[in-house]
């Protein structure tokens, strides 16, 4: 996503961006280092000047040929919002005791040529430093840099090292924002994340439903799940407890030390809340001494059970992956190497790694079996447990059920016959009066006869406006009743 050509990306998420930090203006929460220590920004005055680069924007369009309006509409203008915090004391006198700066570096270069945009070195991050002012000697600077096409690993450490004051934002290509700074700056990390918890849970559920085929067989864990959003792992787990109490039949429980959403079997338990078949407390008693929850407790375990046996076998493909990775890179060296020594040690280790391939595909071949008769055991209680939440009526009752349709259909046909017998009466014929009236009515309503056209209207038809008689042309002879001219010759 922050490689895409196209600019709307980038100036939507720069947008987003600025419009969170104008808001944190007004938050008590967002402390700042100032001269007189950390102080929350709404206890000082706030200068607040706001610009961007729109004039270079379009200078640098002309140069390039791309004058197109609607172009620069979509692009990123390179916003900066400089916030001095003053400090009023004595009631009159004022002094500027920190500042806060927020720079866009918007890859403007690469998207007007159509090149994926880069993220940004270290070298861009200098130049960008390079060209802000310098610190102030009455407080110390709180800059924050945002790119909408990321930064590289360099600037990363580079922000990372004792001390820095610099902190970079990001968006990720999972639909959120990163943070990067120094322990100097750990608590703006989730201030300065532009998205909320509600869109990071809606995130987080969006994940669960594209991978809702994993409940069955080995589950979703919420370490693999936190590292496809890009979320903090205790936001994650708590989404999937919440998920798993609204969702009946869900289950989330810790696995082999992390946390795993599974299905607690394929149908719904009968004493779910608002379910189908919510037993009365009476009955859950009776059920209680009489032995009858056996089956939900073995469902409960082997489900567990599978989900635990799936999360091994996904982390044995996981392995199994890793080998083949290593296995070609090791044959590509075993190609490109010069000298017979590193030949044969390449050869050695090919050698022990197909033996720790074939040792995770025996695993694998056991978990497999594993999941199997787990899975075949659950599939026959469930069946057990689906036969008896059924309730389904037996012979006696289906049958009395049949002797009353029965009546009933009878019933219903003899109300049939006298409603048609009733409904005839008034389907009567009309009286002789009536009908020699209607015939009167229908021979007035008909519409007149035409005549047949005479000489005399086929003339006046023929007239035009003018008085003049259009006379239709004579059609030609056949040639067999013509006349022989004297002047023409005779055949032969």
């Amino acid at each position: 996503m922050r490689t895409s050509t196209d600019p709307t990306f980038h100036r939507d998420r720069e947008r987003q961006f600025f419009e969170h930090v104008t808001k944190l203006l007004d938050d008590d929460r967002l402390r700042l280092d100032t001269a007189r220590g950390r102080r929350p920004i709404t206890l000082m005055i706030r200068r607040v000047a706001r610009s961007d680069k729109g004039v270079d924007l379009k200078r640098l369009m002309s140069e390039l040929g791309k004058r197109d309006r609607d172009l620069q509409e979509r692009m990123p203008v390179a916003e900066r919002l400089d916030v001095e915090l003053v400090h009023k004391y004595l009631w009159i006198l004022r002094s500027t005791v920190g500042m806060l700066r927020v720079i866009s570096i918007p890859p403007t270069r690469p998207l007007l040529e159509g090149r994926p945009p880069a993220p940004v070195s270290l070298n861009d991050l200098a130049e960008a430093i390079s060209k802000t002012p310098p610190p102030l000697k009455s407080g110390p600077v709180t800059a924050v840099y945002f790119s909408s096409s990321g930064f590289d690993g360099s600037a990363r450490d580079f922000v990372g090292r004792p001390g820095a004051f610099e902190i970079l934002v990001e968006p990720n290509d999972a639909g959120g924002f990163n943070v990067y700074t120094s322990d100097k700056n750990k608590h703006l990390v989730e201030l300065l994340n532009p998205e909320h918890d509600e869109a990071k849970r809606e995130r987080i559920r969006q994940a669960i439903t594209a991978r809702t085929s994993s409940l069955t067989a080995s589950g979703i864990a919420s370490d693999r799940l936190a590292g496809e959003t890009e979320l903090p792992i205790q936001l994650v787990e708590s989404e999937l407890k919440s998920y798993a109490s609204e969702n009946p039949g869900l289950a989330a429980r810790k696995l082999d030390g992390r946390l795993v959403l599974f299905r607690e079997g394929s149908i719904a338990r009968p004493d779910a809340a608002g379910g189908p078949y919510a037993m009365p407390m009476i009955d859950k008693i009776r059920a209680l001494f009489a032995r009858r929850g056996e089956n939900e407790k073995k469902i409960a375990f082997l489900s567990e059970r599978r989900a635990a046996l799936g999360q091994q076998r996904d982390r044995s493909y996981e392995e199994i992956s890793n080998l083949e990775s290593q296995d070609s890179t090791l044959r590509q060296q075993f190609k490109e190497s010069t000298t017979e020594l590193a030949k044969r040690r390449i050869t050695s280790q090919l050698l022990q790694l197909r033996k720790d391939m074939e040792r995770r595909q025996q695993l694998l071949a056991v978990l497999n079996q594993q999941i199997n008769v787990v899975s075949t055991h659950l599939h026959n209680l469930e069946l057990v447990q689906q036969g008896q939440t059924a309730k389904l009526p037996d012979s006696e009752e289906m049958a009395e059920d049949a002797a009353k349709a029965e009546e009933v259909l009878a019933d219903l046909e003899a109300s049939g016959e006298l409603a048609a017998s009733v409904g005839s009466i008034g389907a009567m014929g009309m009286s002789a009066e009536e009908q020699a009236l209607y015939e009167e009515l229908a021979a007035d309503s008909a519409p007149p006869a035409k005549e047949p056209p005479t000489g005399a209207s086929i003339a006046g038809a023929n007239q035009t406006a003018s008085g003049n008689v259009i006379r239709p042309p004579i059609p030609p002879l056949p040639e067999r009743t013509r006349e022989r001219k004297p002047s023409e010759p005779e055949a032969g």
